[in-house]
């Protein structure tokens, strides 16, 4: 093995390009471990907080772990780490509605990067959970459609998800936010007075917006 006192500028010029790429993806790694435990924080706090039997809690916190390693094992699957929007949101769907009957998705083709595939399945995870115990699909009759739009002139180019449930029980605001709520809230990305979540009538609505490109 050559010392650096032997190396051509050529290869010293390479050594150094491979140091830097592989700062970079330390660094992103870092970045995304951070982000990963922020999030699994937030779902532990949320899941213990109240005084409902050990058993319910740790079932929710299991759930709500499994649906971010569904989200992980795709991005795994991708070696650019982006992934299509279609494919983060049938993910988080296929656990809840298996056979494709109760809950329909679509938009145009769009790829998002790890960081909005997670919040996008969390998300999606959290209002699924909530229509299962109190909404559309805690019923027969009940639906739920996921559509997506996208607009380029927005700041980064983004998504905008829209959740609409029909054919549920009568909704009401709950008496406290829980987890699902504040966490929509918080990726939604709204402008001051806009909620993210309308509780309705005739049905949960939700709007959020996510970085996004086309492909």
């Amino acid at each position: 093995m050559r010392n650096d006192a032997t190396r051509s500028p050529d290869d010293v010029a390479v050594l150094r390009d491979t140091a830097r790429a592989q700062r970079v993806v330390i660094d992103d790694l870092n970045h995304r471990m951070k982000n990963l435990l922020m999030v699994v924080q937030a779902m532990a706090i949320q899941s213990f907080r109240d005084d409902r039997p050990l058993a319910c809690s740790l079932a929710a916190f299991g759930t709500r772990l499994r649906a971010l390693a569904r989200a992980h094992d795709l991005l795994l699957c991708r070696p650019s780490g982006h992934m299509a929007l279609e494919a983060v949101v049938a993910g988080a769907v296929a656990p809840h509605d298996p056979d494709h009957e109760r809950v329909s998705f679509g938009g145009p083709g769009l790829v998002v990067d790890p960081e909005t595939a997670v919040s996008v399945t969390m998300a999606v995870h959290e209002l699924l959970t909530n229509a299962t115990k109190y909404g559309a699909l805690s019923v027969p009759d009940g639906t739920i459609a996921i559509e997506w739009s996208f607009d380029p002139a927005r700041v980064r180019g983004e998504a905008r998800i829209e959740w609409k449930e029909r054919g549920g029980p009568l909704v009401s605001m709950p008496a406290r936010r829980g987890f699902g709520t504040c966490f929509i809230e918080k990726v939604a990305g709204r402008p001051a007075g806009m909620p993210a979540i309308r509780f309705e009538p005739d049905g949960v609505r939700a709007i959020f917006d996510a970085p996004a490109s086309a492909v």
